[in-house]
Order: structure tokens, then C-alpha cells, then sequence
């Protein structure tokens, strides 16, 4: 029997394994592959969210410029403004390598969270 696309994201359907604690229990692994693609998709959804702030406070800031009517304090106040946005967007961008260095120098696969978390399961 063939499964819709839209059910089968959810993890098997089959009866639960006796022991959710194995390593080739389908449960335990689907519920971490759920998991990981739930702080994906949240991790994905932030940085978009990051991202348009960016470019509302950006736009924002360049408006207030124009406007500042040549006062020194209000462009200052507009320059400061866009310039931390700029800053604020090259954090969002750069997070996604920190993580991944970091990761590589510690050992752990921080940006592949079920694989890890599979491997913290006791067998038995």
C-alpha cells in the first residue's frame, strides 16, 4: 500500500517496536528524524524572519536619512542604524559556519542532530 507523501513525513505507520530504545527501532529513529527537520525548519524560518528585519530596519534607517534634512545628529543617528543592521545580517549569515567549525573542532556533527542523537540511544 502506497502512502500519500503528506502522511508519510510523519514516521512509519507500522505497530510500535517491543524495545524503543535499539538502535533499529523505527519509532525511535522516525521520532528523531521528525525531531531534526522540526529545528530545521525552525532554524530555517528564523533566519528569514533575521533577514527581513534586516531589510525593514535597513530600508528604515536609509529613509531616515534622506529625511534627516542635513542634521548631523539624525544621520548619524540613520548611518548607526544601517550600520548595525549590515552587522546583525553577517551574524545571521556567519552562525551557519561558526556552528559548523565548531562542530568539526569538538568532534560532534552539531548540524545533523538525529545521527547524534541515534548514537546517544543505548542498545541493547
Amino acid at each position: 500500500m502506497q502512502l500519500p507523501s503528506q502522511l508519510a513525513q510523519f514516521g512509519s505507520f507500522k505497530a510500535p517496536v517491543d524495545n524503543v530504545y535499539t538502535k533499529d527501532a523505527a519509532t525511535s529513529t522516525n521520532a528523531f528524524t521528525i525531531l531534526e527537520k522540526f529545528f530545521s525548519n525552525l532554524l530555517g524560518i528564523l533566519t528569514v524572519l533575521g533577514s527581513i528585519f534586516f531589510i525593514v530596519n535597513f530600508i528604515l534607517g536609509a529613509f531616515s536619512w534622506i529625511t534627516a534634512g542635513g542634521e548631523s545628529g539624525k544621520i548619524e543617528t540613520a548611518r548607526n542604524r544601517m550600520m548595525q543592521s549590515a552587522i546583525g545580517l553577517v551574524i545571521i549569515v556567519a552562525a551557519y559556519g561558526i556552528v559548523g567549525i565548531i562542530g568539526t573542532i569538538v568532534g560532534i556533527d552539531i548540524l545533523n542532530p538525529a545521527k547524534m542523537l541515534i548514537e546517544l540511544v543505548p542498545t541493547s
